[in-house]
């Protein structure tokens, strides 16, 4: 565990530093490195950025000083010992001192290892379940949800207090993992009989024959050779009933846009029996590359191409799926970095490019297809505000509902699609599906 503490501090310091994405830094710090517990590393650097300000809350209740007064290396430390010994029960509370005791000789020199060792002990006579302030203090309340104040301060505004603190608790949970099945390769009796053989643990999801949630065996799946040569895809439920929603059929030109890392695209190219075309694009390099590699597991049919969805010529399509960048409120559960590298302005930064993709990309559908546009945000500016402003610009195009292609409670108002993450158990998602009129 000493190797992978120290790894988890270089993760958190380099995240603390540069606000970057937390699965890149990770990668860039461990890759393939060999000789270390890869699933550790990642388990706690997801959860001590998901719990950030919980750990601080309760650090700050037995410190003497501010904690900002720390230097950084001391802070990241500390909640890296907090976490051990308040949120995680497979940690003896003797060892995760001494690593941390260990770790800041290391990494901050002899003489902070005493104030380490205070700190921590005083933690251990914390009940993790007890709030350690004064209810009704509102800071101190929106830190114990472990978001930042203006995401709540905004959602309560949305969707009201109960509702907010439903879902920050919903996103605080560890995320859940959903499995596609690839039809046209095999089964779901087949599938489900290999994986009880394999001790992976699924349960079939009642709405779809292709999806399965995940319970035990994630390791044994990703080496299993069903997952290996395609038969099988990790996607979230939610984000597969967008391609639903767009209904590829075989035969037909797609045009997949910001699609990097693939997992739509290639289930599209399931839908479409791997008969037609499949156009995918992306503008980052590095993610299409990620894209390409993976979609080997897949149909032969997608045609990979970096390409500027907001400016650039694409052929002429039946359908087209928009997946657009967002803030991505709607999977911060499953990113947890999100919540403290999104700020309020974001919003409607993305809004602006989501309009721009979309007043781009309508150009390229034939008379009568189908474009679906979404995201995986719970804004009302990225959703509903984009739809009107696309609407009012071409008025070619009318809202088609989503009724005859996925599940019908995931539907809002007009037959959009619009999942509650507390209450459908998947990732937030909103999408609608255009229809050119003829």
């Amino acid at each position: 565990m000493k190797d992978e503490r120290f790894y988890v501090y270089r993760i958190l310091k380099d995240f603390q530093d540069s606000g970057k994405d937390l699965k890149f830094i990770r990668n860039k710090f461990i890759g393939n490195k060999s000789g270390l517990n890869h699933s550790r590393i990642l388990v706690l650097t997801n959860e001590i950025v998901r719990w950030e300000s919980r750990l601080d809350l309760w650090l700050e209740s037995v410190l003497v000083k501010p904690l900002l007064n720390l230097s950084d290396k001391v802070r990241i430390i500390l909640r890296i010992g907090a976490y051990e010994l308040l949120l995680d029960e497979g940690v003896p509370d003797y060892a995760a001192i001494a690593s941390c005791v260990d770790l800041t000789r290391k990494i901050a020199g002899n003489r902070f290892t005493g104030l380490v060792n205070a700190v921590l002990r005083k933690l251990t006579r914390i009940d993790p379940c007890q709030f350690p302030g004064s209810r009704g203090d509102i800071h101190a309340e929106t830190r114990w949800l472990s978001f930042p104040h203006w995401i709540v301060e905004r959602w309560t505004k949305q969707f009201g207090k109960t509702k907010t603190v439903e879902l920050c608790n919903y996103f605080n949970l560890p995320a859940v993992q959903d499995i596609r099945l690839n039809l046209n390769k095999m089964d779901s009796e087949e599938f489900m009989a290999i994986m009880d053989s394999a001790e992976i643990k699924i349960e079939p999801w009642k709405n779809s024959s292709r999806f399965f949630r995940l319970e035990k065996g994630t390791s044994r799946l990703l080496s299993n050779n069903l997952f290996k040569n395609g038969t099988i895809s990790l996607q979230d439920r939610g984000t597969g009933a967008m391609v639903e929603l767009l209904d590829p059929q075989p035969g037909e030109t797609v045009l997949d846009v910001c699609a990097a890392p693939g997992t739509k695209t290639a289930y599209i190219a399931e839908r479409m029996e791997s008969k037609g075309q499949v156009y995918a694009s992306d503008i980052s390099r590095n993610r299409l590359e990620m894209a390409k590699l993976d979609s080997k597991r897949h149909a032969p049919i997608i045609n990979w191409s970096i390409k500027d969805a907001a400016e650039d010529l694409f052929p002429a399509a039946d359908r087209i799926l928009v997946d657009a960048p967002c803030t991505g409120t709607g999977v911060m559960g499953r990113r947890p970095d999100l919540r403290w590298r999104r700020k309020p302005g974001h919003i409607q930064e993305m809004a602006d490019i989501q309009v721009a993709l979309l007043n781009n990309m309508c150009r390229f559908l034939k008379p009568g297809g189908i474009l679906v546009y979404g995201t995986c945000s719970l804004e009302k500016e990225e959703n509903w505000d984009v739809v009107n402003a696309f609407l009012k610009l071409n008025a070619q195009f009318v809202i088609d509902s989503g009724r005859n292609f996925i599940p019908q409670d995931w539907l809002g108002g007009k037959g959009v699609m619009s999942t509650d993450p507390v209450r459908h158990k998947v990732d937030g998602m909103f999408a609608v599906r255009f229809r050119y009129k003829c």
